[in-house]
């Protein structure tokens, strides 16, 4: 199954999903699957919340708090749950305010390892 395949899994799966990414730490966009998402670019969205991952990851380490390994942001328009894939790697899917918040968690835990091991 390609990255994009299990992407869109994801959205097709979750409640009020609106987009799911593979992304690197950097920002770099690896493989998406992104719907609309209202008046939010969604796509420079991902790539700026990338910035905040990796600065809570980097804060995390640097204060003795381990390793970072999911990490979520809710806006009025958005809820975002993003986790780890690798250290250099993490998944982020975007929710409608009402989207299933818990199935989307399960689902970016359950997908994670699988990803990881295609890297």
């Amino acid at each position: 199954m390609s990255f994009r395949e299990h992407l869109q899994g994801i959205c097709e799966n979750v409640d009020g999903a609106v987009g799911c990414a593979l992304m690197a730490m950097d920002g770099i966009e690896v493989e998406s699957h992104l719907g609309e998402a209202g008046q939010a670019d969604l796509r420079s969205l991902l790539i700026e919340y990338a910035t905040l991952f990796r600065g809570a990851a980097d804060a995390a380490r640097t204060n003795g708090a381990g390793d970072v390994s999911e990490l979520s942001i809710a806006t009025d328009q958005l809820l975002t749950v993003a986790r780890m894939v690798s250290p250099e790697y993490f998944m982020v899917v975007a929710l409608r305010p009402e989207g299933n918040f818990g199935k989307a968690r399960y689902l970016l835990r359950v997908l994670a390892p699988k990803l990881r091991d295609e890297l």
